[in-house]
C-alpha cells in the first residue's frame, strides 16, 4: 500500500510539473523555475513516454491529457518494475560471484592475514565496480545539468560575410540580423527569448529576418510568443515567415497576431528594400526580400514569392525549412536563403549521426551552407523542440553582412 501511495504521489508531482508549463499556467516570475522543473520531469518520464507513444501517439501534433496522465502516473511504476528486475538480476549475479569467490577462499584468507590492524579489504572487482558506478552517477548528473540548463542558455552570435551579385552600392555592407526558432512554450521561457531579442537589438542591424517557429505545443503560446517579436529593432524593421509550429497552433490566429505586431509576413510573397526602406514595388537600387510558405505545412510557391522581380535584381529568400533549397532550379535566381528548423540537430554526440532529421535536412544543420543552386544561412535557433536539451549545439543569432560581389 505504501509503495502504491508513494508511486501515485510521485506521478502526481511529475504530472503537475509538466502540465503547469505545458499549458503555460505559471505566472511570469515563476516561469524560469517552472521550465527547469518541466525539463527534469520530461527527462524522467522520457523512457516510459517512448513506450506510451506506441499506444497513445500525438493527434494533430499534440498529446492528449490521457497521454500525459498515463505517462506521468505510470513512470514511478515503470521505474519500480525496472528496479525489481535489476534486483533479481543482481541477486543472480551475486550468487554466481559468491560461488566463484568460494574457489578463491585461500587467497582471501591470505589477504586477511596480511591486512593492517583495523583495515578493510576491498577486492579489486568490487572497488572497480563501485568506482565505476560513482563516476557514472557524477557524469550523468553533470551531463544533465549541462544539457538542460547550461547549454540552452549560452546564446552565441554567429557572423558571416556573404558577397551578393547585383547588390546596390547604397546597400553594400548592410547587416541582416537573423532570428529563428524561438519556440516560446514549455521548453523556452519568455525571459530567455527577451534576452535573445536584447542581444539582437544590441547589434543595431539594418534588417531583422525571422524564419519561423516562434510558438510551441499550445495555442496559448501564440499571443506572447509572436507579440514579443515586436520589440525587435533595426534600421529598416523586420520581416518574417511562418514555420510548421505556427500552422500546428493555428495559422490564421498566428497571421492575425503578426498583423498586430506590424511585422510583415512574407509567406509566398515579397517586398523590396532600398536605402529608403521597405516597399511593395521595385525601384532603382533595391533588392528583393521574398518569403516561402512552410515546406511541411504550406506550399513553396516560388513564382508568387518572386513575381515581378527584375532579372538583374538581387534576391534574398526566407524559408523556415532549408529543404526548400533543394527546389531551387538551375534557371531560378536566389542569391541567398535564410532558414532555421533543424536546430543544428540540437544534440550532437561525436561519432554518432544526428537523429530526428531526414537525410536531406542533415545537409543543412547550421551555418553557411550550399544547396544545389543557391547558398543558405541556416540558424541553429534560439529555443528547443523535440526534447528540452541541447548538447554541443548552442542557441544562436546570426549577423550576416552583405557585400557587393
Amino acid at each position: 500500500m505504501k509503495w502504491a501511495a508513494g508511486s501515485l504521489l510521485a506521478g502526481a508531482v511529475l504530472l503537475g510539473a509538466i502540465m503547469l508549463s505545458e499549458k503555460l499556467l505559471l505566472p511570469a516570475w515563476l516561469e524560469p523555475a517552472g521550465r527547469l522543473a518541466f525539463r527534469a520531469a520530461f527527462l524522467i518520464t522520457l523512457p516510459f513516454r517512448m513506450l506510451v507513444f506506441q499506444f497513445l501517439p500525438p493527434i494533430n501534433h499534440h498529446y492528449s491529457m490521457l497521454h500525459f496522465m498515463v505517462t506521468c502516473l505510470g513512470t514511478p511504476l515503470f521505474y519500480l518494475a525496472v528496479a525489481l528486475l535489476g534486483w533479481r538480476l543482481f541477486k543472480a549475479v551475486a550468487c554466481l560471484k559468491f560461488r566463484s569467490q568460494a574457489r578463491h577462499e585461500s587467497v582471501r584468507q591470505a589477504a586477511r592475514a596480511e591486512k593492517p590492524a583495523g583495515g578493510v579489504i576491498v577486492d579489486r572487482r568490487t572497488f572497480l565496480a563501485q568506482a565505476g558506478a560513482g563516476a557514472t552517477l557524477v557524469a550523468s548528473g553533470g551531463l544533465g545539468v549541462y544539457s538542460t540548463w547550461y547549454a540552452p542558455s549560452q546564446l552565441k552570435v554567429r557572423r558571416y560575410t556573404v558577397p551578393i551579385r547585383g547588390l546596390p552600392e547604397s546597400l553594400d555592407g548592410m547587416r541582416i540580423i537573423h532570428v529563428s526558432d524561438t519556440h516560446y512554450g514549455p521548453y523556452n521561457a519568455l525571459s530567455q527569448i527577451e534576452q535573445a531579442i536584447a542581444t539582437a537589438n544590441s547589434l543595431r542591424g539594418d534588417l531583422v529576418v525571422l524564419t519561423g517557429d516562434y510558438v510551441h505545443f499550445t495555442p496559448s503560446s501564440v499571443k506572447t510568443g509572436i507579440g514579443v517579436l515586436s520589440t525587435l529593432k533595426a534600421k529598416y524593421g523586420a520581416v518574417a515567415v511562418m514555420g510548421n509550429h505556427e500552422h500546428w497552433e493555428g495559422a490564421a490566429y498566428c497571421r492575425r497576431t503578426f498583423q498586430r505586431t506590424g511585422i510583415p509576413l512574407l509567406d509566398n510573397d515579397r517586398l523590396f528594400l532600398n536605402a529608403g526602406g521597405l516597399s511593395d514595388t521595385p525601384a532603382a537600387g533595391s533588392v528583393c526580400i521574398a518569403g516561402l510558405g512552410d515546406y511541411w505545412e504550406d506550399e513553396l510557391e516560388f513564382d508568387a514569392a518572386l513575381r515581378g522581380v527584375p532579372r538583374d535584381m538581387a534576391r534574398l529568400v526566407l524559408s523556415h525549412n532549408p529543404v526548400a533549397a533543394e527546389y531551387v532550379g538551375p534557371g531560378r535566381r536566389v542569391d541567398l536563403m535564410f532558414s532555421g528548423h533543424t536546430h543544428g540537430g540540437q544534440v550532437c554526440v561525436p561519432g554518432l549521426p544526428v537523429v530526428g532529421l531526414s537525410k536531406v535536412e542533415r545537409k543543412y544543420l547550421g551555418g553557411l551552407c550550399t544547396g544545389p543552386h543557391c547558398r543558405l544561412v541556416v540558424s541553429r535557433g534560439v529555443g528547443m523542440a523535440g526534447i528540452p536539451v541541447r548538447f554541443r549545439v548552442y542557441p544562436e543569432i546570426g549577423e550576416i553582412r552583405l557585400v557587393r560581389a
